[in-house]
């Protein structure tokens, strides 16, 4: 969903119980509470078939949009069982990481890096994704370019040819 303009309204990252993500959408959708719950679809393998499936990018978290009164409004959900905070305030994160995030969500074979290593501090220079600032690492010998989200210390990873790309000397 779009964020709307609201006054003193932020993205927000909002901590779920194991396997609740799409509940709390569900309910913040009703409740009219914007939130951004990124997904990518996956293919599971049964003892009989195998289906696609949509999983949450990010487990146990989802973003939501809102101003001081709808945080608390959030806290009541149930299946919410925090914000995401740091130094005992809750994290917001930009609307251009949404939006960072909802470009990489249409890339074939997005991944999620729990950890990555230090490496160059790259921009992409050309394509849909121009103007990108990233860290380039290696994974199953693929060149990858992680995209740091800040608020959830999570990165998003998609491969780029090296020749797409240019070392920048700009903070991420």
């Amino acid at each position: 969903m779009n964020s709307i303009n609201v006054p003193n309204s932020k993205w927000y990252v909002v901590y779920t119980y194991p396997n609740y993500e799409k509940k709390v959408q569900s309910i913040f959708l009703r409740s009219n509470i914007p939130c951004f719950l990124p997904v990518q679809t996956v293919i599971r393998n049964w003892s009989d078939r195998k289906k696609a499936v949509e999983i949450p990018l990010f487990p146990n978290y989802i973003f939501v949009y809102a101003d001081h009164k709808t945080k608390y409004q959030v806290l009541n959900v149930y299946g919410v069982s925090r914000y995401v905070s740091s130094n005992g305030a809750p994290v917001t994160i930009s609307e251009n990481e949404i939006d960072v995030i909802k470009k990489l969500m249409v890339v074939p074979g997005i991944v999620v890096e729990r950890k990555v290593d230090a490496g160059d501090l790259v921009e992409i220079t050309d394509g849909a994704f121009e103007g990108i600032k990233g860290v380039v690492f290696k994974k199953s010998s693929k060149s990858r370019l992680g995209i740091k989200i800040r608020g959830i210390n999570q990165f998003l990873s998609i491969e780029i040819g090296m020749s797409s790309i240019k070392k920048c000397e700009i903070k991420i």
